[in-house]
């Protein structure tokens, strides 16, 4: 079980007010407690008993128990087996400043082309572990554009020479020059692989996540227990998340931008955002596969 997950009560508490939109201080006089108190709890510097958790809880609709769970540390995904087929996953956490992000390399076994998720901020260390790898990147693949997630991504293209794929919603990032703009469900070959761009927006305008086979690069979009921060929008962001990701296959492998891997079905039944809120639809309704 990983409990190094991304983030802490106070971040989820935090960005559950966004819903409302409530201050700390409407959340305080919701739940019987001063603001003083909300802004110790949402700067990770107190946890209040389980009472008045629950109570934030439901003030915030959230699951409770789950919040419970992950503000005494008891819960955390459990190790994701890599998906056994064509391609290599490679998971570099790349800091920018102590800032950890995890970028990404998809590589097909057959040709070793590859693609790099997201590009962080330290481009060095994906050029050393291209390197030391032996493959060939083609593609990069952006799910959004802040700084750390692309902003080591003149200097890749320097190196690699490869096109940029992102939504043509996302602002532009510095450093780019041969950008193609995808299409909602628009199909990306990198070697004999085909990646499938599903847009999630929410986080950011334009925010895209990757799938191959059962496994999804999400980008900022949703994290082990928690989901990103809703920049552009609250709501757009919350039907990313349960219409796009939430309806794959609970097998499906979560690899986020930040924090530890996770599945569909450890969300569904472990994160406070979401349990209990996914519509039921069948298989085939979801065309995402």
């Amino acid at each position: 079980m990983n409990l190094e997950l991304e983030d802490e009560l106070g971040d989820i508490v935090q960005k559950a007010r966004g819903r409302k939109p409530w201050s700390p201080a409407d959340l305080a006089r919701a739940v019987g407690m001063s603001a003083a108190e909300i802004g110790r709890i949402e700067s990770c510097a107190w946890i209040p008993d389980a009472g008045a958790l629950l109570k934030i809880a439901a003030a915030l609709d959230l699951h409770g128990p789950s919040l419970l769970a992950i503000a005494q540390k008891a819960w955390g995904p459990g190790e994701v087996t890599p998906e056994p087929g064509p391609f290599e996953i490679v998971c570099l956490d790349v800091f920018m400043g102590l800032y950890p992000v995890k970028c990404y390399l998809l590589v097909c076994r057959q040709t070793g082309e590859s693609s790099i998720i997201d590009t962080g901020g330290n481009p060095e260390a994906i050029i050393r572990k291209v390197r030391e790898l032996n493959v060939k990147p083609t593609r990069i693949l952006l799910t959004h554009s802040h700084p750390d997630h692309a902003g080591g991504l003149g200097k890749l293209i320097l190196q690699f020479g490869c096109p940029t794929f992102m939504d043509k919603k996302e602002p532009r990032p510095s450093g780019g020059r041969e950008f193609h703009f995808l299409q909602d469900e628009e199909w990306i070959e990198v070697g004999r692989l085909k990646i499938q761009a599903l847009f999630t927006p929410g986080h950011t305008p334009g925010g895209v996540s990757f799938k191959i086979g059962k496994s999804v690069f999400s980008g900022d979009a949703i994290f082990a227990g928690s989901m990103g921060r809703a920049n552009a929008s609250w709501s757009g962001l919350f039907q990313s998340i349960t219409r796009r990701l939430l309806t794959l296959p609970e097998d499906t492998r979560l690899y986020p931008g930040h924090g530890p891997a996770t599945t569909v079905g450890e969300e569904k039944r472990h994160n406070p955002f979401f349990c209990g809120k996914i519509p039921v639809r069948e298989p085939a309704s979801a065309g995402l596969l």
